[in-house]
């Protein structure tokens, strides 16, 4: 099965909600929240690549998602990225894109090809502009 990552855009309270409706098998309602499923991306891959966006040696205490919650055990949790990052991944043209995918791809913190790894920020960029649209968050829900 792997780790799940999902990204979400929803206001704060739906983006709370997010996990007991996974649970409990409930349709996720289209319109709170706008969403993308991949597997095995974890919150320090989405931070190397924030300092990659902003062309940055990563740091541990700058390039962090905001952390929402984690479940007692850590199997699920919530993180929200900060608003700079949205605007970063929603500024990214053709060639950032292919430049970034290049160097996260070298990172050892995300498995895949710069190839494969263009459709996930090409959505990462349609996220994070519905979410600026929307005057919503941007989310990162994990779980192993």
């Amino acid at each position: 099965m792997g780790l799940l990552a999902d990204f979400i855009v929803a206001s704060p309270a739906d983006a709370l909600q997010y996990r007991s409706l996974l649970e409990e098998r409930s349709p996720i309602p289209p319109d709170r929240f706008e969403r993308a499923e991949y597997k095995n991306i974890t919150p320090l891959a989405l931070g190397m690549l924030w300092a990659i966006l902003r062309d940055e040696k990563w740091e541990v205490g700058r390039h962090c998602l905001e952390n929402v919650y984690h479940t007692q055990g850590g199997n699920n949790w919530l993180e929200r990225f900060p608003d700079e990052l949205v605007d970063l991944i929603s500024a990214l043209d053709e060639k950032e894109a292919s430049r970034a995918a290049d160097a996260w791809s070298r990172t050892g913190e995300i498995w895949g090809s710069p190839d494969e790894l263009k459709p996930l920020l090409a959505d990462l960029k349609n996220l994070a502009i519905q979410a600026r649209r929307s005057d919503r968050g941007l989310y990162l829900w994990g779980s192993l």
